[in-house]
């Protein structure tokens, strides 16, 4: 059996937002958080790591899995180039860098054309992403970067949670609130 873990959540927020929910200057601790993460469960090889690719929680977890020789599964939901300028590109950030350098040493899927309609191609793809994980371990783990609030459209990191949780959720799930102080 392979050990497989789901990453994702939030965003990087575009500057500005409000409220904000995870800003660019909390990736450095949300970074040493999950790596503290990754380094509990012996995140390496033989470990798959699933994650939908955006800007925040999913490319740094997948830099950092690759980092520990883990294999990455990037699963996107539109075809590369629409995806970084909707879910990756921040100007003024190394966020695109990051996206093609994972996607370069990644397993690289598109979600087929026509699977989804507008947003819900995120939702699909949380759905892709578990039925995946659930396929290849049956204990899969998840560690999301969250605040714990309902997302601003379909596919949130809300709606992926509910897809991994299961028996034992506590134990396979863990959670990175952004901002700390905000609890």
């Amino acid at each position: 059996m392979r050990r497989v873990l789901v990453v994702g959540g939030h965003l990087v927020d575009h500057p500005g937002r409000v409220p904000p929910r995870f800003p660019q200057h909390r990736v450095e601790a949300v970074t040493a958080a999950m790596g503290a993460v990754l380094d509990e469960w012996e995140v390496g090889p033989g470990t798959t790591v699933i994650c939908g690719g955006a800007r925040g929680a999913d490319l740094i977890g997948a830099g950092l899995a690759l980092s520990r020789g883990a294999a990455v599964r990037l699963r996107l939901a539109l075809p590369p180039a629409e995806f970084a300028r909707r879910s990756v590109d921040l100007p003024g950030t190394d966020w695109h860098a990051r996206f093609e350098e994972v996607r370069a040493r990644s397993e690289v899927e598109v979600l087929p054309a026509g699977a989804a309609v507008g947003d819900e191609v995120f939702a699909q793809v949380n759905a892709w992403m578990a039925e995946e994980a659930y396929g290849l371990d049956e204990r899969p783990r998840l560690i999301v970067v969250w605040d714990g609030k309902p997302g601003d459209g379909p596919g949130g990191t809300a709606d992926l949670v509910a897809q991994l949780a299961g028996r034992d959720a506590e134990a396979r799930i863990r959670i990175i609130h952004p901002d700390p102080t905000a609890l």
